[in-house]
């Protein structure tokens, strides 16, 4: 059984108030018809993945699940108690212990399983380099204003502690820390938008600069940057909090974090719970591994975030389970689980109009050129072009960034949100369920490829791109392998019947390694000949030896040669077969290569699709063309360069509610932008002419 998913068998039959499961077995519902399931998920979308595992089991046990309806905490454990939702598995305890009380006057919650046992975590992060060379194990000593120094980005020696947005409660909890502490003189904590601001954070640390973040688990920050490899949890010597002893990454055991450990649990409406045991024994066997939901999470924040591709993430990691799932399932009572043929039903929902008065908010994602978040400061060229329409029509308005374009667009569905802008293809999905604006950027995919390819100047770091490529070297280091052991084989067989092969070792095998080379090569000079019979019979051996490593030598020789000059001129799409091509994993780039059979090989970020085209493990990177085309202007300016036409092209537009009254405004502000100058300049600041 798989280690790394946690199945509690401890059930009891009593517990349920079933007569069939007293009996020792409770069926699975194979045709469930008229028994659809309300489930509801959190507004933080690092949850969505346990939400839709669970809702698939479901709906492979026969049952048909409604969509997730995205609630606040307070309105969900509100609306579980009257019964209006079913259930969900984002409840944090003992986190969430107040709101049960609060709603739970009738005794109709209750928490079942654990989705996450004690692994919910909350607290303060600091680099590794600057643990160790500071000393640093708790966030007291950075009352130290020499330690505290290190952490200053904006001068005014003070540690700039990233923390979290100003109507988060976690804002207030660590300014209580900083007071707690006495740290007021020498920390501050840097508010803004927590998912551009960490990520930003990261990447200056990747590129040698100090790290001082608060975070949380699961989260996608934690697939990036690991406790006990890059970072360290620091001890927080505040009263309240239990200590946590052998915590990885911890210089401290036991350590305090500053926040309660947290269980993640699915939460239930009682009478629910009572009616349908079989689901009462999923919930209960089924934890998922807190490593597992933070891959996830880095995925989504990284590209994979729209709600088809967390769904896919989700049934992946279901295919990597089921059979111990189903084992574990099967022992804990319940007779062939997922043999149901319940289909889940799509119900969607829709907010339109905007917020109270003329100040609306704007969910955003970030993705070079379109949108940046710099200084506290949203850029970028959806963002410009945004500006320059509120400006035009006197919008006042907020943005907002979210890790993945689903969250991004339920904000909008809920009416969370007012307006959604990235790199948000218009599709006829997304029409059904949306109204857009006009197309504001039309564009599409497009090719990446070395600036120098095709060119003359590629023929000398061709020659050594060939001399010293993996396949290269390693039939080198074999065949001298072998040569040695045949020099030792033939010094061995002549050295006391033949003068040319003289019995002191080093002498002897310098001549054996002579003969053994130019034997193999066919060359044969003759000035060295066996004269035993076990080394001419060898010799033979040898001989014949020689003839297929050299024709394989020359083979591979000859295929690296003509891979160089295949990759060396890509000029459109049907260049692009038979060449490894990068691209973002989840992204429409692999979509389209995936279907037409071009060889694909997927990375997480951009980033990483750049650095394989550069090392040559890619012959191209095929991906967003502003995206592209942006990248060849400023960070790979002269060593990359966009070739061909713009192919699979699509359009961008800002995303309202249904029946938004902003549509019609926003129209009108882009077409004013497009006939006063105003958007060509924008297209040329984040594109160039």
């Amino acid at each position: 059984m798989n280690h790394r998913i946690l199945l509690a068998i401890v059930i009891t039959a009593s517990a349920f108030h079933s007569p069939s499961l007293i009996a020792g077995q409770v069926s699975a519902p194979p045709h469930v018809t008229n028994d659809t399931l309300t489930v509801a998920r959190a507004t933080w979308d690092t949850g969505w993945f346990q939400t839709e595992v669970f809702r698939l089991l479901a709906q492979d046990m026969g049952y048909t699940v409604a969509p997730a309806q995205t609630m606040t905490a307070e309105a969900f454990y509100r609306s579980a108690a009257d019964g209006s939702v079913d259930f969900w598995v984002n409840g944090w305890f003992p986190l969430h212990q107040s709101l049960i009380n609060k709603h739970n006057s009738e005794n109709q919650l209750t928490a079942v399983g654990y989705e996450v046992r004690r692994g919910a975590l909350q607290g303060y992060l600091v680099d590794m380099e600057s643990a160790r060379q500071l000393d640093v194990e708790s966030l007291e000593q950075l009352r130290d204003p020499d330690i505290a120094r290190r952490f200053d980005t904006d001068g005014n020696g003070k540690a700039d502690l990233i923390g979290c947005n100003v109507d988060w409660s976690c804002h207030a909890r660590i300014n209580e820390h900083i007071a707690e502490l006495d740290l007021e003189e020498t920390v501050e904590q840097i508010s803004g938008d927590y998912n551009p601001l960490s990520r930003d954070a990261i990447e200056q640390w990747e590129n040698g600069q100090p790290l001082l973040l608060y975070t949380w688990t699961p989260n996608w920050t934690l697939g990036e940057i690991i406790p006990g490899e890059d970072v360290e949890w620091l001890h927080v010597p505040v009263e309240g909090p239990a200590e946590i002893s052998n915590l990885k990454g911890s210089a401290k055991s036991p350590i305090t974090l500053g926040y309660d450990l947290n269980d993640i649990r699915v939460v239930a409406n009682r009478t629910f719970i009572e009616d349908h045991p079989d689901l009462k024994i999923l919930f209960e066997n089924l934890s998922i591994p807190l490593e597992d939901i933070q891959e996830q999470n880095a995925e989504m924040a990284s590209g994979g975030g729209s709600l088809d591709q967390i769904r896919e993430q989700a049934r992946e990691w279901i295919r990597n389970h089921k059979q111990e799932l189903t084992e574990a399932l099967t022992n804990a009572g319940l007779e062939n689980p997922f043999t149901g043929t319940g289909r889940a039903g799509m119900i969607e929902t829709s907010a339109s109009g905007v917020a109270d008065g003329r100040r609306i908010r704007v969910v955003t994602q970030q993705v070079d050129p379109l949108v940046q978040y710099s200084d506290r400061e949203y850029s970028g060229f959806s963002i410009d072009v945004f500006k320059g329409i509120a400006d035009e029509i006197g919008l006042d308005y907020t943005i907002y960034s979210v890790n993945s374009i689903a969250k991004m667009l339920d904000d909008v569905r809920r009416g969370e949100a007012d307006i959604a802008t990235a790199a948000l293809g218009i599709t006829s999905d997304r029409e059904e369920s949306f109204d857009f604006s006009h197309p504001y950027y039309k564009t599409g995919l497009q090719i990446l490829v070395p600036a120098d390819s095709g060119s003359i100047s590629r023929i000398p770091r061709a020659i050594l791109s060939i001399i010293f490529s993996p396949e290269v070297v390693t039939i080198f280091l074999f065949f001298f392998g072998v040569l040695l052991i045949s020099a030792h084989i033939i010094w061995y067989a002549e050295r006391d019947r033949d003068d040319d092969f003289p019995n002191d070792y080093w002498k002897g095998i310098g001549i054996s390694i002579w003969w053994a080379a130019v034997t193999v090569t066919t060359v044969g000079y003759g000035d060295k000949t066996p004269k035993g019979v076990p080394g001419r019979v060898f010799g033979l051996i040898w001989i014949f030896a020689g003839y297929f490593a050299f024709s394989y030598f020359t083979a591979t020789i000859t295929s690296t040669v003509t891979l160089q000059e295949i990759n060396s001129n890509i000029q459109s799409v049907d260049d692009l077969y038979g060449k490894k091509v990068a691209t973002v994993r989840n992204s429409a780039a692999e979509y389209f290569l995936v279907d037409n059979g071009i060889n694909a090989a997927t990375y997480t970020t951009f980033d990483q699709t750049v650095e394989a085209l550069r090392s040559g493990d890619a012959a191209a990177v095929v991906y967003d063309a502003p995206v592209l085309q942006h990248y060849a202007s400023e960070s790979g300016y002269g060593n990359v360069k966009v070739t061909g036409a713009i192919f699979q092209q699509q359009s961008y537009g800002f995303a309202l509610p249904k029946g938004s009254p902003l549509r019609k405004e926003i129209n009108l502000g882009y077409l004013k932008l497009v006939e006063n100058g105003e958007f060509a300049q924008y297209k040329n600041r984040w594109f160039g002419k």
